[in-house]
This record gives structure tokens, C-alpha cells and sequence, in this order.
């Protein structure tokens, strides 16, 4: 979605850039009047207006439906301009799969078009194809843009390298291209500028040198905890040839631009109903007809006979339009079954994922009361004892992981757990909008293991892991909820799938360098998502730690869809 400042209506200029992309696409001038027009063997060009009461222009509609073999794609662009408000634009793309390939839709280029003819505006910011280049002189004009209460769409900032790096170029741009017409894109020319811009909006908010920022809407520079929000990406995962993460950056940017609330001008938009004036003009044509074969006397002249065949050839005309036109209606009716389908499907993710989030809280807000009221009887206790200076906390309490990426760079800090599993793998867990929840329950499964070995190695523990959790022998012991921790599989399981748990070890548990994994950590329950963390228990054997062999999205079992 586009909005441009009131002035100079924009519908000429969106027909016309839209009219060169077809142009482009089927190398031949596409008819753009009011109607339906057949271009070729199933690809349909359908084109609406709507005006003022003065006869200017008020709305526009083009949509464009190709059906082919593998899927039916429909690309719509809309547009509209009121008299005293912002103009919009919005183009859509769908895509309803025949089920014979799977296809991953690719943004139409007409966005890339419409930004650059348009120079659209969100809020105090400018859409441009390209980063915006700030330097320091600009870092308060940038916060103030990320800040900005009428702002819809995210803004990404990226900062340059400490040394010029010609594959982080080269992606940057990929990124910024992609997110054109979605997002606000801006690049900090120097290290000088991002340690302005860092001192400007805050240490949590920063954006340091070769990293890329995406900031949602509604940023809040005095409060820390909102930072972790705003997705960082490191400059050494975009500079690693072998990691494609930074192509999650666009998509996360046009998720979140798809999920931005259309302005009313667009949501009630009604155009004329075409197909229900061409149908009273074939009536009329058909009454006339009427007449006309009633007033022909007995004995019809030649002429009159030619007349009438003249006029049945025009009728006929009419009719194969009628059931053309017909035979579209319903077309378009089964799709608009499968739009609703499709919204349906995604309402049902939606809820799932709120449920899940619930869930969590309610797990995490358990922990937190039981914890706050272990603490209030240890300060009770001491008092008692007239230790109050041990009542008050100065440790500051760690930072949980706002990402699997920052997971992965923080596992060193476990000294008794072992990670074998492969990273790539639990870094494509980011990709998923639940990815900051799972991450610090991963990181709480995590460290729990790595308590339970700790206390194994002080012969502590009777019993194995899950006894650990459930009957917890340290005060200080970090546990898991009991309710998402499995120590094994089912038979059926083992016996259809057991053969995607098997994981790396060290070649002093298996020679083979792999072994079958059973337990597992639950870090969500619902969706096909649903990670697990599985693990082996050698705290008591050749290594002394838990071997982590997995952190990934839920493995194939019976109730896999």
C-alpha cells in the first residue's frame, strides 16, 4: 500500500505506469477502458472506475487473472483519491495453487514502478527504490522518522562496514530492493554516524556498524525492553556466503506490510456494476427485437427477413458475451470461495499462535509468582535473622535471547551442555513470527540442562533430568515446566520415524559419530512449528554434559499433518 499527499490526482499516473508493466509483460499495448477484456487464452484483464460528483476521477481498479496449469495468479491494483485526504494505492497479489507444484510467489515488479513514479510518503517518511543515505547531521531527522505516530510500514536501517565488503553490498542491496515500497530504507554512511545515531536513539536501539535494524511501528528509545523488538541482523551472518538469512529481512518487512490497516478510502471504495449494465443493454437489444418481429406483417418483405437475420446475428453476439460473461462470474465466485478458505486457514494460524503466546505467559507468570514467593520467604528469614543488607538484589539479571541467531552466539556461556545439533537448522527458526518466544524458552530449557548436569557433577541429584524438575534437590536450580519435557517416544513413532533421531555426538558415545535422541524439550504446542530441543543425558558418563543434538521445528510423528 502507497499513499501519496493530497494534490494532483494520482489515477492517470497509476494507469499509466500500470499499463507499461503489461505492455512489458505481454509485449503488446493492453486495453485499459472500462470492462472485460480476454488478452489471450485464459488471461483475463478486468478494468473499473468510479468518479466524483464533478466527473473527476475518483477511483481505479485493474486487475489482471492469468490461469495456468499450475495455479491461477491474480494481480489487482487499486487506486483512489479523495478530495481532502491522502491518496492510496494497494496492489495484491494472489496466487491459488492447483496443488501440481509448489510455488513461492514473487512480488510483481509494478510495486518497484508505482514507488518510483509515485515518490509515495509514510507518515514523515519518504518510500524510496533505494536506501536514503544519512550521516551524522541526519541521525535526529532518522529518529524522529522511527518514532513517528502516523508512521504504517517498518523502517530498515542498515550501517556500514568498518571495512568496505563487496558481498555485504551486494546483499544490502538485494534486501533494499526488495523491501522498496514496503518499508522506509536507510543506510548510515560511516562509523561516525552509527555511533551518532547509537548515542541519539539509545544503547538498546542501536544499529552497529554492517548490522541491519528492521523497526516496527511505534518505537520507544526510553524504555530498553522495546529494543529487543525491532529485528538486528549482524553484519557477519549478511557477509557469510553461506547463510541466506538476510533474505528473511524483506520477508519479514512485507509480512508486516501486508498486515497494515488499509485507509478508509480504499476499504469502501465501490465501483459500478459493469456486469449488471451490460446485462440490461442485452435485455433492451432483446426487447427491441420483440417489437421489431411483432410489427413484420405475414408477408415480410426480403428486407425485412435480412433485417431480422441482421438482427438474431447481433443477438447471438449478445448472448455468447452473456454466457462469457457469465462463466467469469462464476470463475470469480470459486475463487472468492478459496479467498475466504485462505482467510479462514489463516485466522485459525492466527488464534493457534495467540493461544501458544497465552500459554507461555501463563507458564512464565507461574514461575515468576512461585520464584517472587520463594524470594519473599528467604528475605523473611533473613530479616529474622537481622541480615537485611543481604535482602537487597545488585546483580542485574541477563538479557534473554531475542533470536536463535543471538541464542547460537551465546552457548559458549553453558559449560555443561554440549551442542552438537546443526545451527543452520535452529537458525531458520527465526523466520517464524513466535521466533523471540521460542528463543527464550530455548534459552531456559538451556540453561535448566546445564543446571541439572552442574548438579549431577556435585552428586546432588537423585534421579535423572526429569526428576530434577520435579522435585528440584538446589535452591538455585534452574528448572523446565515438568508438563513439556518428554524423556521418550512412543513405539509407533520409533518404529515409522525413529530414524530422524538420530543425531551427531562425540565419537567416544558413538564411532559412528550419531545416535538415536529420545528426550526432548517442548518449546511450543501448537502449529506444525512447534519446536523440541532433544537431548542425551551423559552427565554421568565420558563427557560429564548433556549432548543437545537437536533445536529445530517439531520432528514427523503420528500427529504430524
Amino acid at each position: 500500500m502507497l499513499l501519496v499527499p493530497p494534490g494532483d490526482g494520482i489515477i492517470p499516473e497509476v494507469r499509466r505506469v500500470t499499463g507499461k508493466w503489461l505492455n512489458n509483460k505481454f509485449g503488446s499495448p493492453a486495453p485499459l477502458e472500462t470492462g472485460t477484456h480476454f488478452l489471450r487464452d485464459h488471461v483475463v484483464l478486468a478494468s473499473q472506475a468510479s468518479y466524483h460528483e464533478d466527473g473527476a476521477e475518483h477511483g481505479l481498479r485493474i486487475q489482471l487473472r492469468e490461469d495456468n496449469a499450475e495455479a491461477t495468479w491474480r494481480v489487482t491494483v487499486t487506486a483512489v483519491t479523495p478530495l481532502a485526504a491522502e491518496q492510496a494505492v494497494c496492489v495484491s497479489l494472489e496466487c491459488f495453487d492447483n496443488g501440481i507444484t509448489a510455488l513461492r510467489p514473487a512480488r510483481p515488479a509494478l510495486v518497484e514502478q508505482l514507488v518510483a513514479a509515485l515518490r509515495p510518503m509514510d507518515g514523515l517518511a519518504r518510500l524510496t527504490l533505494n536506501a536514503q543515505i544519512v550521516t551524522a547531521d541526519g541521525v535526529e531527522s532518522l529518529v524522529d522518522i522511527l518514532c513517528d505516530p502516523d508512521r504504517r510500514l517498518p523502517v530498515v536501517v542498515a550501517a556500514r562496514p568498518v571495512q568496505p565488503d563487496p558481498l555485504w553490498s551486494q546483499r544490502l542491496k538485494s534486501m533494499m530492493q526488495k523491501c522498496a515500497g514496503d518499508a522506509s530504507l536507510y543506510l548510515l554512511d560511516a562509523v561516525e554516524t552509527a555511533d551518532a545515531f547509537r548515542r541519539t536513539i539509545g544503547t538498546h536501539h542501536r544499529v552497529s556498524p554492517g548490522s541491519v535494524r528492521t523497526f516496527l511501528r511505534e518505537v520507544d528509545p526510553a524504555w530498553p525492553a522495546d529494543g529487543p523488538r525491532h529485528r538486528l541482523l549482524s553484519g557477519s551472518r549478511i557477509s557469510t556466503r553461506s547463510d541466506s538469512v538476510y533474505a528473511l529481512v524483506a520477508r519479514e518487512v512485507q509480512r508486516h506490510a501486508r498486515g497494515a490497516e488499509l485507509p478508509e478510502a480504499l476499504r469502501t471504495l465501490v465501483f459500478p456494476d459493469v456486469q449488471q449494465r451490460k446485462m440490461d443493454e442485452r435485455r433492451a437489444a432483446q426487447t427491441a427485437a420483440r417489437t421489431q418481429v411483432q410489427a413484420v406483417p405475414a408477408l415480410a418483405l426480403e428486407k425485412e427477413i435480412a433485417a431480422l437475420k441482421e438482427e438474431v446475428s447481433v443477438l447471438s453476439q449478445l448472448l455468447a458475451e452473456g454466457d462469457r460473461d457469465l462463466s467469469e462470474a462464476r470463475r470469480d465466485v470459486a475463487l472468492a470461495e478459496r479467498t475466504v478458505q485462505l482467510v479462514r486457514q489463516q485466522l485459525r494460524g492466527a488464534t493457534e499462535r495467540f493461544e501458544e503466546e497465552m500459554e507461555a505467559h501463563l507458564l512464565t507468570l507461574e514461575d515468576v509468582e512461585r520464584a517472587q514467593a520463594e524470594a519473599r520467604i528467604l528475605r523473611q528469614r533473613l530479616h529474622g535473622e537481622g541480615r537485611h543488607e543481604e535482602t537487597v538484589v545488585l546483580e542485574p539479571t541477563q538479557a534473554q535471547p531475542v533470536s536463535f541467531e543471538d541464542l547460537v552466539q551465546r552457548l559458549d556461556e553453558l559449560e555443561h551442555v554440549l551442542v552438537t545439533a546443526d545451527l543452520a537448522v535452529t537458525q531458520s527458526l527465526d523466520d517464524h513470527e513466535l521466533a523471540r518466544t521460542w528463543a527464550a524458552k530455548a534459552w531456559h530449557g538451556l540453561r535448566s540442562l546445564d543446571s541439572y548436569a552442574e548438579a549431577q557433577k556435585g552428586g546432588l541429584v537423585n534421579g535423572g533430568y526429569y526428576q530434577f524438575c520435579k522435585n528440584t534437590p538446589v535452591a538455585s536450580a534452574r528448572i523446565f515446566p515438568v508438563k513439556q519435557i518428554a524423556m521418550g517416544e512412543t513405539e509407533a513413532t520409533l518404529t515409522a520415524w525413529g530414524d530422524e533421531r538420530f543425531f551427531p555426538v562425540p565419537a567416544e558415545l558413538d564411532p559412528k559419530g550419531r545416535m538415536q535422541m529420545e528426550a526432548h524439550l517442548k518449546l511450543g504446542s501448537k502449529g506444525s512449528v512447534s519446536p523440541r530441543i532433544y537431548f542425551y543425558d551423559d552427565s554421568r558418563g565420558i563427557t560429564g554434559k548433556m549432548v543437545v543434538g537437536y533445536i529445530g521445528p517439531h520432528l514427523t510423528n503420528r500427529k504430524t499433518n
